[in-house]
Parts: structure tokens; sequence; C-alpha cells
């Protein structure tokens, strides 16, 4: 049976979203790994960074919410912050993708990465991009099952490896059903 999801998303957040993106970025299973990494600080000030700019609307926001309807519960389960890039209008940044533990292996992330793909190809994106940090081989299976490739690393504190997602090839083989190098 398929889980009953719900995903909403907002091009400038209200309160009561970025409240559950907050409320979901601060659960142990999210934040523990992150803040591990990262350490607790640096998280904090970086979710703290990305919901202001949800609120100015600098970025946008996908979030999962999973229904229970014989508890009547509704609970935030995974989120996607995404914003166009400052350089290049025709890139999409993924700025934080993260799903509690519990449902990762539900295709939550995968529904929520579709969803930012399909919005980013109807504002004329043709690139999708993120860093993922070298720890974190769950994120980089997340991407690389969703068609995803490496393309280097960015050196600091924490290694961190840049993915990107062609759209264009994959909307061309969409519409003529070749492979894009035969177009």
């Amino acid at each position: 049976m398929p889980l009953p999801l719900e995903i909403a998303t907002t091009p400038h957040a209200h309160d009561a979203q970025v409240g559950e993106i907050i409320d979901l970025l601060c659960k142990p299973s999210i934040c523990g790994p992150i803040s591990d990494m990262l350490g607790r600080d640096a998280f904090m000030e970086a979710a703290t960074d990305l919901t202001q700019r949800l609120y100015l609307g600098e970025c946008a926001a996908a979030l999962a919410r999973y229904i229970d309807e014989s508890s009547n519960t509704i609970k935030p389960v995974g989120t996607i912050i995404y914003s166009q890039d400052s350089n290049d209008p025709k890139i999409t940044n993924l700025e934080l993708i993260a799903v509690r533990e519990k449902y990762r292996h539900r295709k939550v992330g995968t529904r929520l990465l579709q969803l930012v793909e399909t919005e980013a190809a109807l504002r004329d994106a043709t690139q999708l991009q993120t860093l993922a940090p070298q720890r974190m081989p769950g994120l980089q299976n997340l991407l690389a099952g969703n068609g995803f490739y490496f393309s280097r690393m960015k050196e600091g504190e924490v290694l961190f490896l840049r993915y990107k997602k062609d759209l264009k090839g994959k909307d061309d083989q969409q519409k003529t059903g070749l492979p894009p190098e035969s177009l």
C-alpha cells in the first residue's frame, strides 16, 4: 500500500510551513548526522539562514507530510529547499534535502526530487545541482538513483561532492523516445 503522502510546495513560505520545516530539521534523525559532520552550531546557523531566505522568497521549498487517517494526524516527514542560481538562471540549486529516517525507503526523497525537477523544467532550468557531504552515502545514493552524476569535489572543513543532473536531455528523450546521443 502506498504511503499516504501530501507534498506542498511554496515559493513564499508562511509561518506554519516554515515552522514545520524547522521542526523537521531539528529531529534527531536529521539534525544528528548532519550536525555530527558540520557541528551543531554550524548546522543550526545554516538551517536558520535557509528559513530566513524562505520567508524572503529567495528560495522555495517542498514539504512532504505523512497523513495518518486512523489517528487523524499529519506530520512532516521530508523537505527539499531549492533556489535559482544567482549566476545562471538555467541552474536550480538544491540547498537542502532532508527525510526522516523512518521514511527514507518509501520514495519520499524521490518524490520531492521529481517535484523540483518538474518545477525547474517549467521555469526553463536545464540543470539541477547540489553539494553532498562525502560522509553521507545515503544522500549520494538517493542522488545517483535519481539520475544525478558526480562532477567534482569542494574541499573545506567538510569534504563536499558536487552532483548535477541535466534536464534538457531527459525532456528530449521523453518527447521523442530516443536517447539524447541519437538526437
